[in-house]
């Protein structure tokens, strides 16, 4: 029997999500709620869903859902999240999680309160790619760790867009740099010990839309990344070790198949992982672990603590200095 999901938030990433429930096993998109009604019905007409809501505590009070996707702007992903876990629901809530490290264990906690489970939607952390990748690192094969370095940058020229938006929490870092927060917390398998972040803030949108920063970690290992709004996209990352590199092509959004590279000794070897829509397999790793059938792949530590280096790399960024981390 499926297991029954509602969406908070009708934008573009929720039409993402909503056409990868009907990919993921074992999942059903039954309602959607908005701030409108007109587009909440829209919106369910276009994905199938029985039912449309136009307002988000109605979606929340529908007994039949069981799963929500809280796709709304980062500035309400806390407010509506611990909304949603004390209604009793489980929530895959969009990324960044929060917009600050307090804000972040608060929606954990009430999530564990309330019984239910909470996971961020990191949907390429979920991809066989990335497991695959800190295998290889951990074995050894490209020696000790020394740099990873990884960029996200895509070009949007509307202002009025949500991620333009201070008030919401807008940005590059907190938009894309996050990823690259994220891979390199998760390859380097530990937090960094001090950050440095550099900006371009908007003039008209105050918001960081270039963004680059450096991550030093305990044992020696760098890690640099670019994000940005504001230029040509570009999306790819590489792991350096003392006797070789990995290169992975396409970090972010790996599908039926993901390639990358292994360089060692002057030789190339190519490395080929089967995987799926990363969307539909973060549906159903929160719907295994709702079940106790799975581990979460992104817990509450590494979602607190990469909310964590985000923040210090902001304040690193407006601030002008370095920030250590503890």
């Amino acid at each position: 029997m499926a297991h029954n999901w509602g969406i908070i938030g009708a934008g573009g990433i929720a039409r993402t999500l909503a056409a990868a429930l009907k990919e993921a096993s074992g999942a059903e998109l039954l309602a959607v709620g908005s701030r409108s009604l007109d587009k909440a019905k829209a919106f369910a007409a276009d994905h199938g869903a029985a039912r449309a809501y136009g307002s988000y505590e109605e979606l929340l009070a529908d007994g039949d859902v069981e799963f929500v996707y809280n796709a709304l702007p980062n500035a309400l992903h806390a407010e509506w999240t611990i909304k949603a876990t004390q209604a009793g629901k489980h929530v895959l809530c969009e990324k960044p999680i929060s917009v600050t490290p307090d804000e972040a264990e608060a929606m954990f906690d009430a999530a564990g309160a309330a019984g239910v489970v909470l996971m961020e939607a990191f949907m390429y952390r979920c991809h066989p790619q990335m497991a695959r990748l800190r295998e290889i690192v951990q074995s050894g094969e490209i020696g000790d760790l020394r740099v990873i370095r990884s960029r996200f940058s895509y070009g949007l020229s509307d202002l009025t867009n949500v991620r333009y938006s201070a008030p919401l929490h807008g940005g590059a870092l907190m938009d894309v740099g996050c990823y690259c927060v994220s891979f390199s917390r998760f390859i380097a398998a530990a937090d960094p010990v001090e950050a440095y972040g550099a900006a371009v803030f908007g003039e008209q949108s105050h918001v960081d839309e270039s963004f680059v920063g450096t991550l030093t970690y305990a044992d020696g290992v760098l890690a640099q990344f670019d994000a940005g709004m504001s230029f040509a996209g570009m999306s790819n990352a590489d792991i350096m070790g003392s006797k070789g590199h990995i290169a992975v092509p396409v970090p972010w959004k790996p599908g039926d198949e993901a390639c990358f590279t292994v360089t060692v000794g002057g030789e190339t070897r190519e490395e080929r992982v089967p995987g799926a829509n990363p969307f539909s397999l973060e549906v159903e790793n929160i719907q295994a672990v709702a079940t106790g059938q799975a581990e979460p792949i992104v817990g509450r530590e590494e979602s607190i603590g990469n909310m964590r280096t985000i923040c210090a790399l902001l304040d690193s960024a407006t601030g002008h200095r370095s920030i250590s981390l503890p």
